[in-house]
């Protein structure tokens, strides 16, 4: 049980990929068993296959290229930030300097401030 909630989304994921793919297969076994009649032609497994495989293809080449971009895309722009998050960082500091120099003494703020400038400049 603590593998599952470790990994459950994975699992999980796992498990709809597959079953949504039988299903895939299913139909387009069924689609391609109506064309082979209507047609009057023999079904053969490896023109099925041919068959699954190219729409199978097709369909995570176009799904796979749209989520890659919305993930590239997401951290292209969550690494670049935007003006109100560098805002916020700065308002972050501050609040954060007056919390350190309420709880040390004059000195003790002013040699840590300084220490902190050497060790990490500002932009």
């Amino acid at each position: 049980m603590r593998e599952f909630k470790k990994r459950g989304y994975l699992y999980v994921t796992i498990a709809f990929f597959a079953i949504s793919w039988l299903i895939h297969g299913i139909t387009a076994f069924n689609q391609f068993s109506e064309e082979q009649t209507e047609h009057e032609q023999p079904v053969k497994m490896s023109h099925f296959w041919n068959e699954f495989i190219r729409q199978t293809t097709e369909n995570w080449q176009s799904e796979f290229l749209q989520l890659s971009w919305q993930i590239g895309g997401l951290m292209i722009l969550f690494a670049v930030a935007s003006p109100q998050d560098r805002l916020g960082d700065q308002r972050k500091e501050k609040i954060l300097e007056k919390l350190l120099e309420i709880g040390m003494n004059r000195k003790e703020y002013e040699h840590f401030m300084k220490s902190l400038a050497e060790k990490y400049p500002e932009k």
